[in-house]
């Protein structure tokens, strides 16, 4: 279903009484969510909720809240209402759960360098907090280089990522791959 525009002008407001569209069942261009175009416009919108600030964050769950109002003359029932209402832009009535990135620090590049370079000492797994293959990788010289030639291919894939679950940070145009 979708919202119900209209210009009543004068006119008493329609009975909608029967109906029960809910603001978040709205479909995309009839409303707004000021957090997404925050994120698409700052890098900042990566960092994690463990900081305490205004700024939105990505939780470890990989969603993000935004706060969302419909656009001007949308008849729709918020999350805090029971009864229908014409909005009129600009007001938040419901929440929604948007994808993000969780990141916590741990720079693509950086990692991908380490591998080239210093992957046969196992620097590139201590980086990203793989401690005892890292160890045994500088043992070993890298597995007799075979292992950081391995290394190299799963970073630059991102199959291997940081021990602690979340995903590199990359720059805005950077080449960040989702798994299907």
């Amino acid at each position: 279903s979708s919202g119900i525009n209209a210009e009543y002008g004068d006119q008493k407001q329609p009975d909608y009484s029967d109906v029960r569209l809910y603001c978040r069942d709205l479909p995309v261009e009839q409303y707004s969510c000021e957090t997404r175009l925050q994120i698409m416009k700052s890098l900042e919108a990566y960092q994690t909720c463990e900081k305490k600030n205004s700024q939105p964050c990505c939780s470890i769950n990989r969603t993000i809240t935004t706060y969302c109002s419909p656009k001007k003359d949308v008849w729709c029932i918020g999350d805090d209402q029971t009864e229908i209402t014409q909005w009129s832009g600009g007001h938040e009535a419901f929440t929604k759960e948007e994808p993000c990135r969780y990141v916590t620090g741990y720079d693509y590049r950086t990692a991908l360098v380490l591998s080239v370079f210093l992957g046969m000492f196992g620097a590139d797994r201590f980086y990203l907090g793989y401690y005892a293959i890292g160890l045994l990788k500088f043992c070993t010289f890298g597995f007799f280089l075979l292992g950081q030639l391995v290394d190299i291919i799963l970073i630059a894939t991102q199959t291997v990522g940081p021990a602690d679950g979340s995903d590199y940070f990359i720059g805005y145009y950077g080449p960040i791959l989702n798994r299907v």
